[in-house]
């Protein structure tokens, strides 16, 4: 029965005195408060804002001469990104000589024998990150890291102080600072004086936007590799300063689960060393012995894979650390019932999170030595890379900006980037083509080696295809960073050319006026991105701006369609000096020419050549766009762009006087019908007839087919008439039925499982001659997930079709699935009175990381409203 008494406590004891009792023989530094001395409440009856989680923090600082803290950036809303460093004085009063001999096996280039290697070995403490609280809604972790604070500072038993002597403690109480206070502010309003542990009640019920993601409704937890948000790009340095060798990311899963912690399930990324699999499978140990004495449940090794690089587990895997996800059943507010009666508590989730991370740390502890020879081995490996690609080569091609910031990317994760300083021939292979052969590549290009340290991540970000171990993933299965660029790219087997330097840094192309001041017009290629913001820097400077509908040459310099005309003669003096600062500012080449009499192709005073306007743009938000896809839109005009828009809620367009808006722009997520009704529908109908572009994604492009508000005719490839079926469709739909008949409940669940497109790479064709196409090659790469494909459609312009042999790239497809994307639609257009209806099948925004795309849209937005 003593066993019993310490592990179920009594009411009255509060939390902290519940979770240290886990130190069965533990004493404590009276000096050190605890939390319910600061924050007046114990942990777990109700949720700490973030100000009262800062103050805790803060009096442990003030309080213990074991802990030091440091702000290392802040949010969007002004919240400060925080690290707490933990350890024993000593190791403290040394930290610049442990993070110095900690680097240096980073990179065994710098080790001159075996014998310093194991001096450094011998001498460090290992380093554990523990991150908490990514997902803002995921709620109990960020309470736990105060528990696990609060007993590294104040405990004085053997067990701590064995920990404090030979580690360092690197906690992140808050990741993700404004999505949690915008989920704890909520949840604390939604609770009476009692909990109300029904499932169906509204406290269990998070309304939309959710806490999960930040500001910008961004998952910080697929950001690592990618660096696009504010957070991910101050905290990445500080992790490359640290290097851990453990770090763990703390969530929370649906309420009716139990506990998850590493082994992970497969798929396993195969750049990533069998070392993961042993180090899995020995912290799995360690907690579970943990979680047994308290009679926990738990379950390893399965759903959580490590394949996709940008999660708080792979990226620090792939940096050489063992980077697990622990997965608590959460969800809920301060306390839910589950399907079988048993209660989940906050303070239960609290003491699970505190129980494991405890448990990781004595773990770490107790293999350190081991964890760090198999630090420094990782590093050791990745410099010989036994695969025969030697490296990566990227030409900078017509979009030197985009390339210039994926060189930007891989620099900031340590990952060496060289740059030819004069032309090369090498034998090497295009992507997706079917052999090597001698290939030229001019003076910039880049040169990315995989004989380096970081070699495994280089690798996982670059190469075309990944290897799939599985058919089963928990996110993407395709991300190549030169394909998301839309870059030229190119492997070899070839070593370094001795042309080539190292890049510490890599600046964008210097953007500047050609041929003087215009006397006639300035002429925009639309190749680059950033010829966007330089367009719309000039809508908002009230120029008069044309384009171009069909290719010409000028001044020896070919324009394709899209090309950006600015007449001289119909703007103000100030013309020269505003194109001059903004195409410097933006880093895009103009052109001036002194006639519009041109080389070859259309004259600048052509029918073909259309006048601009500058439009009003509006995006719906709330239920039921999806927070991700709203999240990504917002973030890509606001922060990428500077571009102005007004968000409006669905329910709320009723009272919107539409007239005052060119683009309408329906992101991804549910069902529209509920939001907008017959009335709504009748009223986008006639804005669109009057003029207006609406425009659909995913989601938002289902709303706008026959079968949903009819605004369109388009049609779902599963919606094909019994007539318009191939042979081989309709023998296979036969099968499939005679099969599915005898399936057994497994059966039926692996094909469920296996009839995917979870993310993978697809052709596509794009109507070049269209002005949504401009300044794009014919043939693209979509990254296609699960929406629902549509059929080309006759009586409009299908501007975007996947190819029939679409799925010969990267990533996992079902093959019904991949069949039916076929010759499908990517994008449509229908033309309706003077408006135009959009439709794009796939999102064009990823993640943010997919920046090949971009001017898709922004082609759609600048190029398809009619000016009066």
């Amino acid at each position: 029965m003593k066993r019993v008494a310490i592990l179920f406590f009594a009411v009255s004891t509060t939390f902290a005195q519940q979770a240290t009792q886990l130190f069965q023989d533990g004493t404590y530094n009276p000096a050190i408060p605890t939390p319910i001395s600061v924050l007046g409440y114990d942990i777990g009856d109700r949720f700490t804002d973030f100000r009262n989680l800062e103050r805790y923090l803060d009096k442990l600082v003030a309080s213990s001469d074991r802990v030091r803290k440091i702000q290392y950036g802040e949010t969007n809303e002004s919240r400060p990104l925080q690290l707490l460093i933990i350890s024993s004085p000593q190791n403290l009063s040394r930290i610049d000589e442990i993070k110095a001999g900690n680097k240096k096996l980073t990179d065994p280039r710098t080790i001159t024998s075996k014998a310093e290697a194991d001096q450094l070995l011998n001498a460090l403490p290992a380093i554990v990150w523990l991150s908490y609280g990514v997902h803002g809604n995921e709620s109990s972790s960020p309470e736990a890291a105060m528990l696990t604070a609060y007993q590294l500072c104040a405990g004085t038993d053997q067990r701590t102080q064995h920990i404090l002597d030979n580690l360092i403690i690197l906690i992140d109480p808050a990741v993700n600072p404004d999505g949690r206070e915008r989920y704890v502010q909520w949840a604390n309003s939604a609770i009476g004086a009692t909990a109300n542990t029904n499932s169906d009640a509204y406290e269990h019920s998070e309304p939309w936007p959710s806490g999960r993601t930040n500001h910008y409704y961004f998952d910080l937890n697929r950001d690592w590799a990618w660096q696009t948000q504010k957070e991910t790009q101050a905290r990445i340095p500080l992790y490359r300063e640290w290097m851990p060798h453990t770090h763990v990311d703390f969530h929370e899963m649906g309420y009716t689960s139990t506990y998850f912690f590493f082994p992970a399930a497969a798929p396993i990324h195969a750049e990533l060393p069998p070392e993961m699999k042993k180090w899995g499978a020995l912290y799995g140990k360690g907690n579970a012995e943990a979680f047994d004495k308290l009679g926990n449940q738990y379950y390893t090794a399965e759903f959580f894979d490590l394949y996709y690089p940008g999660y708080g587990d792979s990226w620090p895997s792939f940096n050489g650390a063992i980077g697990m996800t622990y997965e608590q059943a959460g969800g809920a507010n301060i306390a839910i019932k589950k399907p079988n009666g048993s209660m989940l508590t906050l303070r239960e989730r609290a003491i699970n999170h505190f129980t494991s991370g405890i448990a990781t740390l004595e773990t770490t502890v107790k293999y350190k030595k081991e964890r760090l020879q198999d630090f420094y081995g990782f590093w050791v490996s990745g410099l010989k890379n036994p695969s025969r690609t030697k490296g990566f080569l990227i030409k900078e091609g017509p979009e030197p900006n985009r390339a210039a910031r994926l060189a930007r990317t891989l620099l900031k994760q340590g990952i060496e980037v060289h740059r030819l300083q004069e032309p090369a021939t090498l034998d090497a292979q295009r992507y997706y083509t079917s052999k090597a052969s001698k290939q030229s590549f001019p003076q910039g290009t880049y040169f990315i080696s995989l004989l380096q340290p970081q070699s495994r991540l280089a690798k996982a970000l670059l190469e075309p295809t990944a290897a799939i171990p599985d058919t089963f993933f928990y996110d993407v299965s395709a991300w190549s960073l030169p394909v998301a660029s839309g870059l030229e790219a190119y492997m070899t087997e070839a070593a370094l050319p001795a042309s080539a330097t190292a890049v510490s840094d890599v600046s964008l192309p210097a953007g500047r006026v050609i041929g003087g001041k215009a006397a006639y017009a300035y002429l925009i290629p639309w190749e680059r991105n950033d010829a966007v913001k330089l367009v719309w820097a000039l809508h908002e400077k009230g120029y008069k701006l044309t384009y171009a509908n069909r290719a010409f040459s000028s001044s020896g310099q070919h324009f394709r369609a899209g090309a950006i005309i600015v007449f001289v003669h119909q703007q103000q003096e100030t013309i020269h000096a505003d194109l001059s600062r903004l195409a410097s500012l933006h880093s895009v080449d103009v052109f001036a020419v002194k006639s519009g009499l041109t080389d070859k192709g259309i004259n600048l005073g052509s029918n073909y050549v259309r006048p601009m306007k500058k439009p009003s743009i509006a995006i719906l938000t709330d239920t039921p766009a999806s927070i991700y896809s709203y999240g990504e839109l917002w973030f890509l005009f606001d922060k990428e762009y500077n571009i102005p828009f007004t968000a409006i809620r669905g329910r709320d367009l009723g009272g919107v006087n539409l007239s005052h808006y060119d683009v309408l722009i329906l992101p991804d997520g549910g069902d529209y019908r509920p939001v907008l009704d017959s009335t709504q529908i009748a009223k986008l109908k006639q804005w669109v007839q009057n003029g207006g572009v609406l425009v659909g994604i995913e989601g938002g492009a289902l709303f706008l087919t026959k079968s949903r508000s009819g605004i369109t005719n388009a049609l779902l490839t599963s919606e094909k008439k019994e007539d318009e079926k191939t042979m081989e469709e309709k023998e296979e739909e036969k099968e499939r039925k005679e099969s599915v008949k005898r399936e057994t409940l497994f059966e039926r669940e692996e094909r469920t499982r296996l009839d995917a497109i979870p993310g993978a790479f697809f052709k596509a064709y794009i109507d070049t001659t269209h002005p949504i196409g401009y300044g794009y090659d014919k043939e693209i790469l979509i990254l296609k997930r699960n929406s629902t494909p549509l059929q080309l459609a006759e009586g409009a312009f299908n501007v975007g079709r996947f190819t029939p042999d679409s799925l010969e790239t990267s990533g996992y497809a079902a093959k019904t699935k991949a069949r039916q994307v076929a010759d499908a639609a990517f994008i449509i257009e229908y033309r309706t009175g003077r408006g135009r209806t959009v439709l794009y099948s796939e999102s064009v925004t990823f993640r943010m990381f997919w920046t090949g795309l971009h001017k898709l849209l922004f082609n759609t937005i600048l190029f398809l409203p009619q000016p009066e």
